[in-house]
């Protein structure tokens, strides 16, 4: 870790390794997940000490994110933000920090955060040194990291089992697809991805006001976090119009209104205004830009960056880069809000259609899956990180649904994440702990978009996920309106547990 701490900017040779460890150790750890899987399918009884179990767990994922973290200071355009909101801090406080582009500030929610984080670097005086710096940059996205599988956990222990939830807790901890984002590259997504996990989980739990206040806290720490809107808008407003109908049938009195049937008439709307009122104080840390408008607040975070893009993808496993457009302008007169307008209604259209189907929860969190890898590869403006909150939905969405060919998705689409993001930093030569003025001088020859001979790597990677992404739409249909699964049967052994993951059986 020592010689990848000190790696050179141009390192081909140190790269490739890199690229190809974390690849490998992606489908190593996949496969040791799935052994398990197979061993404690069927499996419900508890584990002895499960809670110190999965403090353990969580343990050695915060200890391998951190050495990670602190010999890869990550994206320097990325990391850049944080470190430009630690100075803001230490130099204007409060005053101003917003600057017209959301692009280049941190959300609110994570700003929030970081006013903590900041604040202890500048009065510890750890801002002083870069290490120091990059540890308080690097530690709130670990924890949020964390959190995810965290949730993850308590979906899989709640639905499935606690030994199913142990060993996709421990998937999460320790494979790099969901580390690369956090520890290496830098990323505020990190935050999306944990709210939108727990989003889910409350979700599944029927809790409507926690569903949204979470997936609130989604939207307002990234704007991949409003992927989960259409999952969210669908559950939330389906079941405020059947307890209004339960109501006017039952017309029940006194605490009898707080039973389940029908608390959702009052309890969604009344989170949606209390998350948006709260996620509007946090902005008032940057009101001077707002100048008290709630409405310009929301339209600024929320809505116009999804219209608002410089690219139509930049790395990112997209449609757009199989077509040869990675890093491609789009044309002056482009109808951006039509085509999201149009793309949003669509993606809206397939979750109604599917969950009220079934109107089951389990088929939710997979549509919100489903949402997130959909938005990720059509929608223009995708990053080589846009794609990392569809990873762990996947696991809670298997933990609910039980279907094995979710697995399918999960690793092919993990494998393609892990490969590009790791080429993109490399070729950018930012695998390595150096000084982040080495990459302003004139020798610096390394780019931060991959083209050419790379090129081919993001093209490759994106039309894998776009297949996967194409037999996932087929078994969400498939799921979501037939109710037939493919399940892991118990299997014991490496060999055993990969032949039962692809053995063709009849659906059930």
């Amino acid at each position: 870790m020592f010689y990848l701490s000190n790696n050179g900017v141009s390192s081909i040779a140190s790269d490739t390794v890199v690229t190809v460890f974390l690849a490998l150790l992606t489908v190593a750890t996949a496969v040791a997940a799935v052994v398990f899987l197979c061993r404690f399918a069927g499996d419900k009884s508890r584990v002895d000490r499960g809670r110190l179990a999965v403090f353990i767990v969580i343990a050695c994922g915060f200890v391998l994110r951190l050495v990670f973290a602190m010999c890869v200071r990550g994206f320097r355009e990325d990391y850049k933000i944080f470190t430009d909101m630690f100075d803001h801090l230490d130099s204007d406080g409060l005053n101003g920090y917003y600057n017209g582009d959301t692009a280049k500030v941190l959300y609110p929610v994570v700003y929030f955060v970081y006013l903590i984080f900041g604040g202890l670097s500048n009065v510890t005086g750890l801002s002083g040194f870069e290490l120091g710096t990059q540890f308080m940059v690097k530690l709130p996205l670990i924890i949020a990291d964390l959190a995810a599988a965290l949730a993850v956990y308590r979906i899989a222990d709640k639905y499935f089992g606690q030994k199913v939830g142990i060993t996709l807790c421990a998937f999460v901890c320790a494979c790099p697809a969901f580390f690369i984002a956090s520890s290496m590259w830098s990323s505020p997504i990190a935050f999306v991805v944990a709210f939108a996990c727990w989003a889910c989980y409350f979700l599944a739990r029927k809790n409507y006001a926690a569903t949204v206040v979470f997936a609130t806290l989604a939207a307002f720490s990234g704007k991949e976090g409003l992927f989960l809107f259409p999952t969210v808008a669908v559950f939330g407003i389906f079941h405020v119009v059947r307890c209004a109908i339960n109501i006017r049938r039952d017309a029940p009195k006194g605490r009898a209104a707080l039973a389940s049937e029908y608390n959702a008439v009052y309890t969604v709307p009344a989170a949606f205004l209390l998350s948006v009122v709260g996620a509007y104080l946090l902005g008032l840390f940057m009101i001077a830009s707002y100048s008290y408008d709630p409405f310009k607040y929301i339209y600024e975070f929320l809505l116009r960056p999804l219209g608002d893009w410089q690219w139509f993808t930049y790395n990112g496993l997209s449609i757009y880069a199989v077509f040869g457009q990675n890093g491609q302008e789009p044309a002056a007169r482009f109808p951006s809000a039509v085509f999201v307008t149009i793309f949003a209604v669509i993606i809206f259209a397939v979750v109604c259609v599917v969950y009220f189907t079934k109107r089951n929860r389990a088929t939710l969190v997979m549509l919100a899956a489903y949402s997130f890898l959909t938005f990720s590869l059509y929608l223009p403006g995708s990053t080589a990180v846009t794609v990392q909150p569809v990873l762990p939905l996947l696991l809670a969405a298997y933990a609910l649904v039980r279907d094995k060919r979710l697995l399918y998705i999960f690793v092919v689409t993990a494998t393609a994440y892990t490969v590009n993001a790791s080429v993109v930093l490399a070729n950018a030569g930012y695998i390595n702990n150096l000084a982040d003025h080495i990459f302003t001088g004139a020798d610096y020859s390394g780019s931060t978009l991959l083209s050419g001979g790379l090129g081919a790597v993001t093209i490759a990677c994106s039309a894998i996920t776009a297949l996967a992404h194409l037999y996932f739409t087929l078994l969400t249909v498939s799921v979501g309106m037939t109710g037939q699964k493919k399940l892991l049967r118990p299997a014991v052994g490496v060999g055993a547990s990969i032949k039962e993951l692809f053995a063709r059986v009849k659906a059930e």
